[in-house]
């Protein structure tokens, strides 16, 4: 492994395939040029290595895919920033016109339409870059499925990075389409004492249920005599609206020990919601660990 390729990136991935030379009674054919890997290789490079080592059987099928998929990922990203700079133009200033600081965003459900439009074609267009990236480099198969089957696709592509990266938490943007839109109803019957912030969510399902945790993420003072502090936003929450959009609703419950440890005080419901049995909670404010979601200049006047 070249020393010089340390971007960390590629690290995990190279920490990987070392342990496979080191454990291999052989020398793999891919490894020479893999050695030769660095910061001046180019993205087609990179691949033609990743396919030489997927190619060669040794790593699971799950990872091998990985390996190319987030490679032309990467490479398609880079497409995407010349081709699509027009929408990303369109939706940043759609955001400043709206207020929006660099970092900011709308919570689910509370972007203006035509936000959502872009954003939507934005991703249509990506995809299409991805898929057309990934024939060219002659993975058919792989472009086939995207296409027929993306939640498969990404799927096999989670699977894989486990191998190299171990076992990632749910992230948000792993959430199935009904997830989100059970955050975006939690928003709509949410009013808040400060303005709109985001809301962030945690997840995991276990044979077919799923608890979720839905909260307002914090938010950073900016400016004036509380600069840099940490602050939960204030709302309130209409519960015999939100009641109404489940299926079915078997339980609601108020706890003033809050998640997990004493954090504050949440509402559960237990139920079901677009035919998937969940146990929702709605947290007053966010786990101690996470991140704020935006950032406040109390400094600016208002008009």
């Amino acid at each position: 492994m070249n020393p010089h390729d340390s971007d960390p990136l590629h690290a995990a991935i190279n920490a990987k395939l070392a342990a496979i030379v080191e454990t291999s009674p052989t020398t793999p054919a891919w490894h020479d040029a893999w050695t030769e890997l660095g910061p001046e290789s180019t993205e087609e490079e990179r691949l033609t290595i990743y396919q030489a080592v997927r190619d060669s059987g040794c790593l699971p099928a799950e990872a091998g895919f990985y390996l190319v998929s987030w490679q032309i990922d990467a490479m398609a990203s880079q497409d995407a920033e010349i081709s699509l700079c027009h929408l990303d133009e369109q939706m940043k200033a759609i955001e400043g016109a709206h207020g929006l600081e660099e970092g900011e965003f709308w919570p689910p459900g509370k972007a203006p339409k035509e936000y959502e439009e872009l954003r939507r074609t934005y991703q249509a267009a990506w995809d299409g870059i991805f898929a057309e990236k990934l024939d060219e480099f002659g993975e058919h198969d792989m472009a086939r499925q995207f296409r027929a089957d993306p939640n498969g696709f990404h799927g096999r592509s989670k699977a894989g990075q486990e191998f190299f990266h171990g076992p990632q938490e749910p992230e948000e943007s792993d959430a199935p389409e009904w997830l989100y839109a059970l955050a975006e109803t939690v928003a709509g019957n949410m009013t808040t004492f400060s303005g709109p912030g985001p809301l962030g969510f945690l997840y995991q399902e276990e044979e077919g249920a799923w608890e979720i945790v839905i909260y307002p993420k914090s938010v950073e003072l900016v400016g004036g005599a509380d600069d840099g502090d940490i602050v939960a936003p204030g709302f309130s929450l209409d519960l015999e609206e939100l009641r109404g959009e489940f299926e079915r609703v078997d339980a609601v419950s108020w706890q003033s020990l809050g998640y997990p440890n004493g954090e504050g005080p949440h509402v559960s419901i237990e139920g079901v919601y677009q035919g998937h049995g969940v146990f929702v909670q709605v947290l007053a404010y966010a786990p101690e660990d996470e991140e704020p979601g935006m950032k406040l200049d109390t400094t600016r006047r208002k008009p």
